[in-house]
């Protein structure tokens, strides 16, 4: 027995039976842009959503960072209030009473330094406020205190 095979083909089809383009596919291709629209949209809002989270992060970074530095600028005042309060003359007295062992002078003395001490002297490469040579100028008062005693 052998079996027949036929072989179909669109022309030999009843023109009923063949649609080519009709309601259906135009319906699948509307679902399928409009499915395709939808992912891409998706795809944008959930990229914008990442985008402002840093964007909010780096904010919160920077907020941090202008509360710190207000607070820093707080205690740098409060550091140079405390600066200048110690080199204030009531600290610079009581540093010199306690720590140095100083007495208050009965009377004022008035120390004249002549200029052939000045001269013997080099001036200090550096100012009395930064440090300078403190041993030229002690040995200046020294010996202009020894020469108002003598004169006395």
């Amino acid at each position: 027995m052998a079996l027949a095979t036929a072989h179909l083909t669109v022309a030999d089809a009843p023109p009923e039976l063949v649609r080519i383009g009709g309601r259906r596919a135009v319906g699948l291709r509307l679902v399928g842009v409009t499915a395709l629209l939808a992912a891409a949209t998706i795809a944008v809002l959930a990229g914008l959503g990442v985008f402002h989270s840093m964007l909010a992060a780096g904010q919160y970074h920077l907020s941090e960072l202008e509360s710190e530095i207000a607070v820093e600028r707080e205690r740098l005042i409060d550091l140079r209030y405390e600066l200048q309060t110690l080199h204030g003359p009531a600290e610079i007295e009581l540093m010199g009473i306690g720590a140095l062992g100083l007495v208050n002078a009965a009377d004022p003395i008035d120390v004249r330094i002549e200029p052939r001490h000045i001269a013997a002297v080099s001036p200090p490469s550096r100012t009395a406020h930064q440090g300078g040579d403190w041993l030229s100028i002690k040995t200046l008062l020294t010996d202009a205190s020894t020469a108002h005693d003598r004169r006395s």
